[in-house]
């Protein structure tokens, strides 16, 4: 397990979420906090982007949805409570945007995929898959 600042290990590409409240007590296994702990000590010491290298079916989509509940917002912008998460695939849109509503269903969150999906703008959590690399 790796948490590094200013490197994006994996597909996803997080922009965070920057003020919570959780509904639903969330069980992390213990290399899951320590992937958390990590992430917000990361970003405590100014890291903007981070990454998380875990294998598959660790639970990275629980660990990236967790940290989007501890964050809180930052001291210049309050208003700043919206996230957006970046996969490489419709279906791993479909998986976070189930994950987050599953671990947070107070939250609003919408999967924004161009013409066949579009957001509001309302939403706390928007999905959405990247574009193609030379578009």
């Amino acid at each position: 397990m790796r948490c590094l600042p200013n490197r994006i290990l994996t597909p996803l590409q997080l922009f965070f979420r920057r003020n919570n409240t959780t509904a639903t007590p969330i069980l992390l296994r213990p290399y899951q906090e320590e992937c958390l702990d990590a992430c917000i000590d990361a970003l405590d010491a100014g890291s903007t982007r981070i990454g998380v290298s875990l294998p598959t079916g660790s639970g990275k989509t629980t660990v990236f949805v967790s940290l989007l509940s501890r964050l809180s917002s930052p001291s210049v912008g309050q208003d700043a409570t919206r996230s957006i998460i970046i996969v490489n695939s419709i279906e791993l849109a479909r998986q976070s945007a189930e994950q987050v509503a599953r671990l947070f269903p107070n939250w609003q969150v919408e999967i924004e995929q161009g013409a066949k999906h579009q957001a509001s703008g309302l939403a706390d959590v928007y999905v959405r898959k990247a574009l193609p690399k030379y578009q």
